[in-house]
């Protein structure tokens, strides 16, 4: 794993419908190991191995969580509103960093001192605003910032021992699994096959991206990598838990957008038994990913989401543990090596070959 690399794509700045520098960062790490890479007019890029009848998507989503300037006043401070699930009060006094036009701009959320506040603090995008030392609108707009200028936290990448903590996480972990996976099984796949691994757009804003992809692809099978929600906190009791960090690869049962195929699920925990693969089988009554859109496409895709669990994502730092991401690795590589045993016991009825 190039933990390397992962720094890099955490750091980088890339909300919801502005991937271009993290698609960058990916399209130079595979750009040799593809036999065709192209970027659709959504910015979905898509990496094709072999060239065979039976398609496989692979897929993950490059955009984080963000904000975007929707006023300057007149001293230039700025007003912003969500791009994504984001909380306003996990902003309060954090630094954010814009896409300037001219160049990135870091301002900070301000949150008046304890004394000299007089109620208490913010909780509503309304009511915040962004210091990024202008004293007018137009010092702002002449720095770049202008309505509709995105931004994003400042990310700081760390490693302690197996543990990491980063920005993005979500789902920047996902697109390295995905890097890592395709290096890994160039040339040890063959036979009527097409894997297209995507890295796409604007899941965050409601799956906007995923949409293109699968109309492009019009895959008949898909696996999805995610990072999900470790919520094996303190404050959350076990059964609220949904991942645990150190349970291995997260295997989604159910979510809001999907229920994943019985057997493709039962394939997938079968295969990492007899590998000694670790993993958690994951139910949550919450959230959906780009699944949600995949498996509905067409006359319908079976689709499994794979998962790293990390804590605090949609925050300004998230904690994930390396080795559940090198556990979601190696199952992927499993998946994609058992392809015809998969296509078997999905498609011709012979569920005990």
């Amino acid at each position: 794993m190039d933990l390397e690399l992962l720094g890099k794509l955490s750091t980088e700045i890339g909300p919801s419908g502005f991937e271009d520098r993290v698609r960058r960062l990916i399209m130079d790490s595979i750009y040799n190991y593809a036999d065709e890479v192209k970027i659709d007019n959504l910015g979905n890029l898509i990496a094709r191995l072999g060239n065979g009848s039976f398609r496989v998507l692979i897929s993950a989503h490059m955009d984080e969580v963000g904000v975007m300037v929707s006023h300057i006043d007149q001293r230039g401070f700025l007003r912003i509103i969500p791009i994504g699930g984001l909380d306003p009060w996990v902003l309060l006094d954090k630094e954010l960093v814009f896409m300037g036009k001219k160049e990135d701009v870091v301002g900070v959320v301000g949150v008046d001192p304890p004394h000299l506040r007089k109620e208490k603090p913010p909780s509503k995008f309304e009511e915040l605003y962004v210091d990024a030392g202008f004293t007018s609108r137009d010092e702002a707009i002449k720095a770049g910032i202008l309505p509709g200028t995105p931004g994003t936290f400042i990310g700081v990448f760390k490693q302690r021992g197996p543990i990491v903590v980063g920005k993005a996480f979500d789902n920047r972990v996902g697109c390295l699994v995905l890097i890592d996976v395709l290096k890994n099984i160039k040339n040890k796949i063959s036979g009527d096959l097409s894997l297209y691994f995507a890295w796409n757009t604007q899941e965050e804003v409601g799956l906007r991206g995923i949409n293109a992809v699968v109309n492009y692809v019009n895959p008949q099978l898909a696996f999805v990598v995610e990072t999900t929600v470790a919520a094996d906190v303190p404050t959350t009791s076990e059964d609220l838990w949904i991942t645990r960090i150190g349970g291995g690869v997260a295997l989604r049962a159910f979510d809001r957008s999907m229920i994943t195929h019985p057997k493709l699920l039962s394939i997938a925990m079968e295969l990492a038994d007899a590998k000694g693969i670790r993993y958690q089988i994951q139910v949550n009554q919450y959230g959906g990913t780009d699944a949600g859109v995949i498996h509905t496409h067409g006359i319908g895709v079976p689709t499994l989401v794979l998962s790293t669990p990390a804590r605090y994502i949609h925050n300004p730092a998230s904690l994930a543990n390396i080795d559940d991401i090198k556990q979601v690795e190696s199952l992927l590589s499993e998946l994609l090596f058992n392809i015809d045993l998969i296509r078997n016991r999905l498609f011709t009825g012979r569920d005990h070959e």
